[in-house]
């Protein structure tokens, strides 16, 4: 405990510049003010110059989560950050398909045997990803777990299943195997072999949970995102403005990864009181006779989705915009068009292979993002 005290003690002086130091305070900008750091709960009114960050981070469901604040802008920010990612460890116990000891991996192993009983949080959850399951025509569905264990992927380690076990594995996928009991919250599973995964839902889920701490202590401008394809940001980043007359675009800036170049973005989007998030096979796939299988499955048809390169989503919360993300990248252009058309707080942004020339981005929604794109890779329709 005394470690663990000393530690968050060091860095509430790092962000107020109280380390004892020959030169400047770490990690504010020389015309920076220091002292006009904010009193506990409270916002500065303006923005000092340079566009610093105070960044915490953990390790949690394989990917590193970030929580990022304008630096010197709120006394308490990093109490309150460590705070907020000390929930990591219990969510994703709860969440966990590796976990067989955790609430998930007590469903997936007991469920087809008896009634199990779940907690109020993951019920409402289910409850949740049922319901996208059912808005998105079926592409996201977290029941098409056995669909990735055959498949490989839940292993990393992709292989080309038979047709046969594509189709037995199909056979296992589907709400119809699943009774959820809303009286007793209780679930029950109707066929050996079912099985939840949350893994296109989890890293949001969690980012909108520890944005609702953050919120509560009173921070109103911070970014949270899990690893490289889960975001969730409120108010607004000190940048440097574009030039002495105009100001920056409100929010915080994200960059949109480019799937073909690792490390390069083809764009960037300003993210205000939403979440984004990012799906795309750069990272997951494997090739088997000279064609490639990315790791995203279209649970309708029991193979990858390969109609797009990548696909990044916009909406209210980031665990709606993980889920999409997913669903959109099955759906393609198209399918998304007929969600958004009856949820106009949703966007997306596909990158799309074209014919000749550079990949073409196509944005999906009625709700426009403020948002960049490198000129090599088109103009955003």
């Amino acid at each position: 405990m005394a470690t663990e005290s000393n530690r968050r003690d060091f860095l509430r002086r790092l962000t107020r510049g109280q380390l004892e130091d020959p030169g400047e305070p770490i990690g504010v900008p020389a015309d920076s003010d220091a002292s006009n750091a904010s009193p506990a709960g409270t916002r500065s009114s303006t923005p000092r110059g340079g566009a610093y960050k105070l960044q915490l981070g953990r390790r949690a469901m394989a990917s590193d989560f970030q929580a990022i604040f304008n630096l010197g802008q709120y006394e308490n920010a990093v109490e309150v950050a460590l705070t907020a990612l000390d929930l990591l460890e219990p969510l994703e116990d709860m969440m966990s398909f590796f976990r067989p000891k955790g609430e998930l991996g007590r469903i997936n192993a007991e469920a087809f045997h008896r009634d199990v009983e779940v907690s109020s949080e993951l019920w409402n959850l289910l409850v949740y990803c049922r319901q996208l399951w059912e808005a998105t025509e079926g592409a996201f569905d977290i029941t098409a777990a056995p669909l990735w264990q055959v498949w490989g992927f839940a292993r990393r380690e992709g292989r080309l299943p038979h047709e046969t076990e594509i189709m037995k594995a199909r056979e296992l996928c589907g709400w119809r195997w699943v009774e959820m009991d809303a009286s007793r919250q209780t679930v029950r599973f109707h066929k050996p072999g079912v099985a939840f995964n949350l893994g296109s839902v989890g890293k949001g889920y969690a980012l909108d949970r520890l944005a609702k701490m953050i919120a509560e202590a009173g921070i109103q401008d911070f970014a949270l995102h899990g690893g490289l394809s889960s975001v969730f940001a409120m108010g607004n980043s000190w940048e440097p403005t574009l030039s002495e007359h105009t100001e920056s675009p409100q929010g915080w800036p994200i960059g949109l990864r480019d799937p073909l170049h690792p490390g390069r973005r083809f764009g960037r989007v300003w993210l205000k009181c939403q979440g984004l998030g990012t799906s795309g096979t750069a990272l997951q796939f494997f090739w088997h006779k000279g064609k490639r299988y990315g790791h995203i499955l279209d649970p309708r048809t029991g193979y990858p989705a390969d109609e797009v390169l990548s696909v990044t989503v916009l909406a209210p919360t980031a665990a709606e915009a993980d889920a999409l993300a997913t669903a959109f990248f099955i759906l393609g252009p198209d399918g998304a068009r007929r969600f958004c058309e009856q949820h106009p707080n949703v966007t997306g942004v596909f990158l799309c292979n074209a014919s000749q020339g550079p990949p073409q981005v196509e944005v999906v929604g009625s709700l426009q993002p403020d948002m960049e794109i490198d000129e090599r890779q088109g103009d955003a329709s």
